[in-house]
């Protein structure tokens, strides 16, 4: 009889962020050369040269997936760590405290979780210190003793989703104004909105602790949160009911580094959609367009989906005639291009610091002709006021004043 072979386990090789970092340029610029070659087989119109392109599509798509695939790590790295820090936490302000993790699986890029350590440790520290109270207030309010602060994740499309959510007494929006308006962040006779209120915690230097300590009290912290996650290309939102729990989504991109993207012409500028949020495309004359409350809407097998005209962001000469349904914040939203082009590897690049703040732009990409085309970021293109129109007939002069 065969004897039985020892199980020697997953092996293992360790490799070091740089090299991985090496690997993942160069396997984009391979992706960049493979789409000009494809472009200059198109135009040849040569069958053996397209039997080679088509082989190495195939080929540098499976690398570029393998690479990809070496930077993804389970995010249950990072939420592991904040077990001790919230056992901690609640040892050393006396309160008791529930921490519940849901999503570990999912995995994120290896540069976008080492980066969101620090600022996931400011929230929950901001939720355990600020948000829930003391045993003896909470049982006052009919509340558990226990606090529970629940930290999630999970995959939206191209967007990973990350949520600290507790059940604590929400924000002090008044503590929050009276420390804006002494820093003079905010003028004492403006009236802002709840959700700009809540919002003001972001700004530098701004703390509503009473006396500073070694948790809070020195106005740096969340400050940190948002430009750490703006750097990411992400997104943060919060949402805080008095008396319920405050909620912080922070909204960050799968990877960095190389994606499958959709492209797309908007007048005579190239744009890149992100593959795995678009769900089908339709033409505008095929469906039945309605408008309710100024938007206006179109029918989809039944479901109503409101339009984004790209043209009235960007201000081109005509609407476009082919709508692109996305997916955004659990909802659809149809962007109405010009023409679709088709599937595009997307080398993400970033823009210039001159750029880099531009509203609903996620970055750039070169394409096999060597133009340069805008990747969108249809979650915050939707939020952009629209562009004046150009008006072709009125000469050069209205052009550049548009």
């Amino acid at each position: 009889a065969t004897a039985p072979q020892a199980d020697r386990g997953d092996n293992q090789v360790r490799v070091s962020a740089a090299r991985l970092d090496t690997l993942l340029d160069q396997v984009g610029e391979l992706v960049i050369a493979q789409a000009r070659l494809t472009a200059l087989a198109h135009h040849r119109r040569d069958p053996a040269l397209a039997a080679i392109v088509e082989e190495i599509e195939r080929l540098s798509a499976d690398l570029r997936d393998s690479a990809m695939d070496m930077r993804m790590l389970p995010i249950d790295q990072l939420f592991s760590r904040y077990r001790r820090v919230v056992r901690d936490l609640s040892g050393d302000l006396a309160k008791e405290i529930d921490l519940v993790l849901s999503g570990e699986e999912t995995e994120l890029d290896k540069t976008v979780l080492d980066r969101l350590g620090d600022p996931l440790v400011h929230i929950i520290r901001n939720s355990i210190d600020h948000g829930i109270e003391m045993p003896d207030q909470r049982l006052a309010a009919g509340k558990p003793r226990r606090g529970t602060l629940h930290l999630s994740a999970r995959q939206s499309g191209t967007e990973m989703v990350i949520t600290i959510e507790d059940d604590g007494a929400g924000l002090n929006r008044a503590r929050i104004l009276e420390k804006a308006v002494a820093a003079g962040v905010v003028g004492a006779d403006e009236d802002l909105p709840p959700g700009q209120i809540d919002h003001l915690i972001f700004h530098p230097g701004l703390s509503t602790a009473q006396s500073v300590s070694s948790l809070s009290g020195r106005g740096v912290g969340m400050d940190v949160v948002k430009r750490t996650i703006t750097d990411l290309h992400g997104a943060i939102e919060i949402v805080s009911e008095p008396g319920r729990g405050t909620r912080i989504t922070l909204r960050l991109p799968l990877t960095l580094a190389i994606i499958e993207g959709l492209q797309v012409a908007i007048g005579t500028t190239m744009c890149i959609l992100p593959l795995a949020s678009v769900e089908e495309c339709v033409e505008l004359t095929q469906v039945e367009t309605r408008t309710s409350n100024g938007r206006n809407f179109v029918d989809i097998r039944g479901t109503m989906v409101p339009l984004l005209w790209t043209d009235r962001i960007f201000g081109t000469d005509h609407s476009g005639t082919v709508v692109a349904v996305v997916e955004i914040d659990g909802g659809k939203i149809g962007v109405v291009v010009d023409q679709v082009i088709g599937q595009h590897q997307t080398v993400i690049k970033p823009l210039s610091p001159l750029h880099r703040a531009t509203p609903g732009l996620a970055g750039a990409t070169i394409l096999g002709d060597g133009s340069v085309a805008l990747i969108l970021d249809i979650t915050s293109l939707a939020k952009c006021p629209p562009a004046p129109r150009r008006n072709p007939a009125a000469g050069g002069d209205a052009r550049n004043a548009a």
